[in-house]
């Protein structure tokens, strides 16, 4: 008689013991699910922090963890909901956000292998894939407190080293209520709630928008770029898959960028600031560079932060406010969230002299 596995264990550094049972375990036994143990969670960071070599695929076993015992204490949230909070970052690009530069946002991505994945036939024997499509925007998995940054902030804290993590998940979990709409915080869940918007004012200048970080990213978006991977393609490849590519490129500059991101040998910051000139004035410095320098000089101009927990709903003895009209330090982190704001031309060493003198004599920020 053949033996059937009804519930799996996995041992997860950060939340300890995660229960699968028989139908997430085959999700997560999928090829689609399994791409994600060769996305790195935060890029190119482990460049900067070595030990930041962690997963889209344990974070999305974590962001299952904590969407499971949040509906623990909210059983009218839809089970669909946990399913959808394992497969909410399935359709990452190679070195996660990087490539969102030039290609759909990830979640576009996602809903392509909910429909056309091997993963698609396993969905579709509970729910339809609209219906499931429709889950992926659920308050537990896209909101303003989710399970998503929940877990990833702790996890991102934990494997960078950096000592901003410190979040009481427990409490803010117990103290989280599903009113058919929307995740709200309660009273007793308020210093957590604050505690996990510290976290990510602190992670975002010391991690998600490290100088390192942000250069390696310039550089694999350049490479990826000339390359001409078309989208189709990129979708269903991980990072293995892509630097191979990249390193095979019949074209000289495309593996001369590439083994420099292999070798460490990044390019070096010639303007850093935190002025804005506006996004008209910096893609007219982007072509002139271009044209003068090709792929030698790079123009790196972020989008600014946005800090959505401070939209968070909370129960106060006046009704339901928002996260920012009851904490002052929460007004504080969202007054002070483009501080650390900044964007950037970066040069290969040898070019760096050549694109100062080049900026001097006709670009002022």
């Amino acid at each position: 008689m053949a033996f059937v596995v009804k519930m799996k264990v996995i041992r997860d550094t950060i939340h300890g013991d995660i229960s699968l049972d028989g139908f997430t375990l085959r999700l997560v036994d999928t090829p689609e699910f399994q791409r994600l143990r060769r996305i790195t969670q935060l890029g190119p960071v482990f460049l900067a922090y070595p030990s930041a070599r962690h997963t889209r695929f344990e974070h999305s076993l974590g962001t299952f963890y904590l969407a499971k015992r949040i509906t623990e204490h909210n059983p009218e949230i839809e089970e669909g909901a946990v399913y959808a909070a394992l497969l909410h970052d399935l359709g990452h690009y190679p070195f996660s956000h990087t490539l969102e530069a030039l290609y759909p946002r990830h979640e576009e991505n996602t809903k392509w292998f909910i429909r056309h994945g091997e993963i698609s036939d396993i969905i579709r024997e509970r729910y339809s894939v609209g219906e499931f499509i429709k889950l992926l925007k659920h308050p537990l998995v896209s909101g303003d407190i989710d399970a998503d940054r929940m877990d990833y902030l702790v996890r991102d804290a934990y494997y960078t080293g950096v000592a901003y993590g410190l979040v009481d998940l427990d409490r803010l979990v117990r103290n989280l209520h599903y009113d058919a709409e929307r995740l709200i915080i309660g009273e007793k869940g308020i210093m957590a709630a604050q505690n996990l918007l510290l976290a990510r004012s602190m992670m975002y200048p010391t991690v998600y928008q490290h100088h390192v970080s942000k250069i390696a990213s310039a550089m694999l978006i350049t490479a990826v770029e000339l390359e001409g991977i078309p989208s189709d393609e990129i979708r269903t490849m991980d990072e293995v898959d892509l630097i191979a590519r990249l390193r095979a490129s019949e074209r000289v500059e495309v593996r001369e960028l590439v083994r420099a991101v292999d070798d460490r040998r990044l390019y070096k910051r010639v303007l850093y600031t935190d002025k804005d000139p506006g996004e008209k004035a910096v893609e007219e410095l982007k072509r002139e560079l271009e044209a003068e320098f090709d792929h030698l000089a790079l123009v790196d101009y972020p989008p600014k932060p946005k800090f959505e927990e401070k939209n968070a709903f909370v129960e106060t003895e006046n009704g339901l406010k928002r996260l920012s009209e009851v904490s002052p330090l929460v007004r504080s982190l969202v007054e002070l969230k483009d501080t650390h704001w900044r964007w950037g031309v970066y040069a290969r060493a040898d070019m760096v002299e050549r694109v100062e003198k080049f900026l001097r004599a006709g670009f002022i920020p």
